[in-house]
């Protein structure tokens, strides 16, 4: 069920972004070469496609409307719509409190009872 859902839901957005619902105008364009053959019985499809998409030499046959109608001769109106999001941000611009403080720097429970010189001394000779 997931798997229809999402072809379906596939198929219907490439429909809707792309130029692919114009092959769904491809029974026009044979009911039209049809029509064209019944009036002119040697000609082609290939003659019909060159007639009707590469040249402006389209004989006046007064079905401008019809061939207006054919895939991929019209394109449709492209619409673009950008819906502005805009976002309140809040800036706080209260400077903030800086409370003092009194550190010492010397040991709480008095001077600690090292001797740092002890640490430091030069090497010996063993």
């Amino acid at each position: 069920m997931k798997k229809i859902f999402t072809i379906i839901l596939a198929v219907l957005l490439v429909n809707g972004v792309t130029e692919l619902h114009q092959f769904l105008k491809l029974p026009l364009l044979l009911n039209h070469f049809r029509h064209h053959r019944m009036e002119n019985p040697s000609i082609s499809l290939l003659e019909f496609l060159k007639i009707h998409y590469t040249t402006n030499q389209h004989p006046a046959d007064n079905d401008d409307s019809e061939d207006n109608e054919l895939p991929f001769k019209s394109m449709g109106t492209i619409q673009h719509t950008d819906a502005p999001l805009s976002f309140k941000k809040e800036i706080n611009t209260s400077v903030p409190v800086i409370v003092r403080e009194k550190y010492s720097i010397i040991h709480p429970e008095g001077v600690p009872c090292h001797r740092s010189y002890a640490v430091f001394h030069p090497p010996q000779i063993i």
